[in-house]
């Protein structure tokens, strides 16, 4: 997990303007262990930041991705989720309440068969999951 000032440093590093719009959205992300789509983050952002625009939190997010701080979910077809857990882990979402859950993942599940040996270098793996979450099976 990284903090605001690591972040920040990223986005220099990266040759963005740091502006209060683009700490803002540090600020909401750091820490966070739950998976905010854009619009929960664009309307938690629109509270202290009036003037934000879904440009502005778009642009901070995929500079953010660039840089390994944060995984863009598309997961679910209507709508985009962030996680700034970038450890390799799996995602489950629930087809009946939507909750995302963390699923942690071994190495074999990443393990390459003779078919993938025209890969050169991975630099991205998603896995995603789907089904329904113990609550909601236990209603």
């Amino acid at each position: 997990m990284w903090t605001v000032e690591e972040g920040i440093d990223v986005l220099k590093e990266s040759g963005a303007k740091i502006t209060a719009q683009r700490i803002a959205v540090l600020e909401q992300l750091v820490g966070r262990t739950d998976h905010p789509s854009a619009d929960t983050l664009y309307r938690e952002l629109l509270e202290k930041y009036p003037t934000m625009s879904v440009a502005t939190l778009y642009s901070t997010v995929q500079r953010l991705s660039e840089a390994g701080l944060l995984k863009i979910l598309s997961i679910d077809d209507k709508r985009v989720y962030f996680d700034p857990v970038t450890v390799s882990h799996g995602h489950f979402m629930c087809r009946k309440c939507g909750r995302l859950i963390d699923v942690p993942l071994s190495r074999e599940v990443f393990h390459l068969t003779a078919d993938a040996s025209a890969i050169a270098h991975i630099e991205r793996t998603e896995v995603f999951m789907y089904g329904v979450c113990r609550d909601c099976f236990d209603d």
